[in-house]
């Protein structure tokens, strides 16, 4: 593909990869807030869990809905960014994209069947004497599929994977900051390795949908004007940039000054007297 092909396509393909983007971040806060607003009235702890899930079935599985669409909607624009850095990264492997594919597919399906497997655990659970509390954490664990969580892991380090990839060579070309990619790096890392930094995963996905639409704040790398890997500028660079715009500016506002004008040249003034008569 030649360099303005490419340009064209990210220019039409920018906007939809944006909100997907935006879409991803939304979905994640809808999913992890919905389920506890609507068990707000529910025990807490294993026991509670169960009942909850016996009596509000189809809460559970809504959830499990959002999480997955969440998922889905990571593709687009993880995929928008890889198209964008291969071109000018020619080293970023396919394998990349592959796995980003693969993972986020392989996690939306298996969130879905994890939240079914719990409903179903509790359709099952009969508490006897004792503690039930601790009857419940038991049976939890006793019955969840290890194959499910198995296949939970595979799909995470695939979809992290790709990310991580994804992030490092866009950062090589030009299109994310340092800041962007190692926070983008950061991000598959929590994938796999889950720290309690959610927040950070919404607020990459939300900065990806500002630059792919171009209103990144200072403007964005060159990379993304040229087609061609060109580092991301500096804060320093940048502030020299911004200092050199805004003196053109103020000079081109200077009016320029009026031209004197040119003194009239005198009149000689004549030696000779008149004669008397």
């Amino acid at each position: 593909m030649s360099q303005d092909e490419q340009l064209a396509w990210e220019a039409r393909a920018g906007r939809p990869a944006a909100i997907c983007a935006f879409l991803a971040a939304l979905m994640s806060i809808a999913a992890g807030v919905y389920l506890p607003l609507a068990l707000s009235d529910n025990e807490s702890g294993a026991d509670g869990l169960l009942r909850s899930a016996d009596i509000e079935s189809s809460d559970f599985i809504v959830a499990g809905a959002l999480q997955g669409v969440g998922l889905l909607l990571l593709v687009p624009p993880l995929l928008y960014l890889f198209r964008a850095a291969r071109h000018r990264e020619p080293r970023l492997m396919p394998a990349a994209a592959i796995l980003t594919v693969l993972g986020a597919l392989t996690l939306a399906v298996i969130t879905l069947l994890r939240q079914l497997e719990l409903v179903d655990i509790a359709d099952s659970f009969v508490p006897g004497t004792g503690d039930v509390e601790q009857q419940a954490e038991d049976y939890i664990e006793d019955e969840l599929s290890p194959a499910l969580q198995g296949i939970s892991l595979g799909g995470s380090v695939a979809l992290a994977f790709g990310l991580i990839m994804t992030s490092l060579n866009a950062m090589r070309a030009g299109l994310l900051s340092r800041f962007m990619g190692i926070l983008g790096i950061f991000v598959g890392v929590v994938l796999v390795i889950p720290l309690g930094v959610q927040i950070l995963q919404l607020f990459w996905f939300a900065a990806l949908g500002l630059l792919f639409l171009g209103r990144w704040p200072g403007g964005r790398g060159p990379a993304w004007e040229t087609g061609v890997a060109i580092p991301w500028p500096g804060a320093a660079a940048q502030r020299a940039e911004m200092e050199r715009a805004q003196g053109e500016n103020e000079q081109a506002e200077e009016p320029e000054p009026s031209p004197s004008p040119e003194p009239e040249p005198s009149r000689p003034t004549s030696r000779k007297r008149r004669r008397k008569r």
